[in-house]
């Protein structure tokens, strides 16, 4: 058979004036595209196989690099927090109250268990001791009508005791736009994540319960007095700083039902 590359030597067309090649020329031309292909073909491979192991090799790099992931075993870990869940016997319930009660000299005690002394305005707005773990409460009683109650709840954690809190100051919100404008009505005096402070006006005449709710850790406890003068901002102000200076020293000895205990 005749080589087709041996044809081009004597290639001619009519019309068409053309000076062919040489065989070997286009050989040679031709052996040198198939060099350059195979060469760029080998840098294209070469190239995807870098992209590939980039990754990689970022990851298992050391952590002394700014993009570097930590080593497993040095990365921190939280540690559990055990909560108390019983009051301690020595636990200061009854810190800044009286001694005794004023009607009949009994003396103030911690007790265990919930008995609420104030009247609520609306029904379900008081605090109940619900799915705790330990409750205790001390009632101080005037000689005339009046005194003071505090009662502290300890709950399973402190995600719980937070629950609690929320749903004691929704209780209290709804409470206060139910009554608004009504002879009894309640009042939010201030609120924040872990203190609730609100005033039950129970009448025209401004007699009045100021409640107090803290919260520290997975502990609230709940302080409220009775007292007279609801009419004026300023005494209802005044009482909720009373009720705030007596509560002081039991509030900060809660810090033992904290995260980090004291």
């Amino acid at each position: 058979m005749p080589d087709p590359l041996d044809e081009l030597d004597n290639f001619s067309a009519p019309g068409l004036t053309m000076t062919p090649l040489p065989a070997a020329e286009v050989r040679r031309r031709g052996t040198r595209m198939r060099r350059r292909n195979t060469a760029l073909a080998t840098v294209g491979a070469v190239a995807a196989v870098a992209l590939v192991a980039t990754p990689i090799a970022l990851a298992a790099s050391g952590t002394g690099d700014a993009g570097g992931t930590p080593d497993p075993a040095e990365t921190p870990t939280a540690t559990a927090v055990t909560w108390v869940t019983t009051i301690p016997p020595d636990f200061p319930l009854t810190s800044g109250l009286p001694e005794t009660n004023g009607h009949d000299g009994s003396p103030v005690e911690a007790r265990a268990g919930y008995e609420p002394q104030a009247v609520d305005v609306c029904d379900g707005e008081g605090w109940t001791p619900a799915e705790t773990t330990d409750v205790q409460q001390a009632t101080y009683t005037g000689e005339s009508e009046g005194g003071q109650e505090r009662t502290l709840a300890l709950y399973p954690s402190e995600r719980a005791a937070g629950l609690a809190m929320q749903s004691q100051t929704a209780q209290v919100q709804a409470c206060v736009i139910a009554s608004e404008g009504e002879g009894r009505s309640a009042e939010v005096i201030s609120s924040d994540d872990d203190t609730l402070v609100y005033a039950d006006h129970m009448s025209d005449a401004g007699d009045m319960f100021v409640h107090r709710v803290v919260r520290v850790g997975n502990a609230l406890l709940l302080d409220s007095t009775y007292a007279m003068g609801g009419g004026d901002p300023d005494v209802v102000q005044q009482t909720a700083d009373l009720l705030e200076e007596k509560s002081g020293g039991t509030v900060d000895a809660m810090c033992v039902f904290s995260a980090d205990p004291c």
